[in-house]
């Protein structure tokens, strides 16, 4: 097996396997809709910024996303914003290593807030922004590396060096973008992701009501008094409450709380 091949095969794995942990996590029709809007935000920031090399707005989303929403959304906002934006730029060889990069960009995202909390401030957050962008570009050097290449040291460090105006563009535009914006749009995931996360808890068992409770139950005609009645009741002395509505019918003026039994008078 040739390595453009042997290569096209690891990354196909490891964005099926992505994209199968994102499903067997089974996101409900909420997240769906909020990874959709991520991932059109971030394949429009990579395309919005077409014209200046290598400052992509991709990049900060996807982290960020990661960051808030986890591993798995993470990854799907970078591989499926990767895929729909080269439907402006073209598709190629180079599509699913773009998909991974920015899978990873996700992935990294969500190893920040396991190791520095979901609570990190302006500077930390754009720092970690810093630290972990250059990843997608990175996987862009070994791809030209694996593809176009006789796969020696020489030329990896060939391709790597020339790739480093281009790296110092991503970064500091990442930093920026992040400062200007990062906190705003994590502060915007987490209130969403507070909505989406809902704990169902059982109620706990009915105790039966003690005996010197029984007697305080209400009666009338020396049983307990229905359900409908009761209800009856209740709803007539709302009504009397509010100004300007008679009362309700089964409830004779100036007999106050006194429920009316059909049949009663016979």
């Amino acid at each position: 097996m040739s390595w453009p091949l042997a290569s096209f095969a690891v990354v196909a794995l490891a964005i099926a396997a992505g994209f199968r942990w994102y499903e067997r996590a089974r996101p409900s029709a909420k997240l769906l809709a909020l990874v959709a809007t991520l991932t059109a935000l971030a394949a429009l920031g990579r395309v919005a910024f077409a014209p200046i090399p290598s400052v992509k707005r991709t990049t900060d989303i996807v982290l960020l996303a990661g960051y808030v929403l986890g591993g798995a959304p993470g990854f799907v906002v970078g591989a499926v914003a990767a895929l729909a934006s080269n439907v402006f730029f073209g598709q190629g060889p180079f599509t699913p290593w773009q998909m991974a990069g920015w899978g990873a960009v996700g992935l990294l995202g969500a190893g920040l807030a396991r190791i520095c909390g979901p609570n990190l401030g302006r500077w930390p957050l754009a720092g970690g922004v810093r630290d972990r962008g250059p990843a997608v570009r990175d996987v862009l050097d070994l791809h030209l590396w694996v593809l176009y290449s006789t796969h020696s040291w020489e030329e990896y460090l060939l391709v790597a060096g020339r790739g480093v105006p281009f790296n110092i563009a991503h970064a500091v535009s990442n930093v920026v973008f992040c400062l200007a914006f990062g906190p705003l749009l994590v502060r915007a995931l987490d209130r969403y992701r507070d909505r989406l996360e809902v704990t169902w808890v059982p109620l706990p068992p009915a105790e039966p009501l003690p005996q010197s409770a029984a007697g305080l139950r209400p009666r009338f005609g020396g049983g307990a008094l229905p359900a409908p009645a009761i209800v009856a009741a209740l709803a007539a002395a709302v009504a009397a409450l509010i100004p300007g509505r008679r009362p309700r019918r089964g409830l004779k003026p100036g007999q106050g709380g006194h429920v009316h039994r059909p049949g009663a008078e016979r």
